[in-house]
């Protein structure tokens, strides 16, 4: 088990993950522009939230489509 942790707005959370989620998660936090030595302000986290939400979308369209494509062979 690994710690992540972010400070938002002055507030520090910590949260315990299996290790390599825990890395997952930090290397989308830091390249969706969290940074997790320091502060950072709600904005940026509804940022990263929206741009995982959005790939996660992206994701769901392309099953939709290869499920279209499967059931038609």
């Amino acid at each position: 088990m690994k710690k992540v942790a972010l400070t938002v707005s002055g507030n520090r959370y910590e949260i315990k993950l299996e290790d390599e989620f825990a890395d997952f998660v930090n290397k989308d936090l830091q390249e969706a522009g969290i940074a997790l030595d320091r502060d950072n302000n709600p904005a940026a986290l509804l940022k990263a939230y929206l741009r995982l939400a959005k790939q996660n979308n992206s994701y769901e369209d392309e099953i939709e489509l290869l499920i279209e494509t499967l059931d038609g062979l």
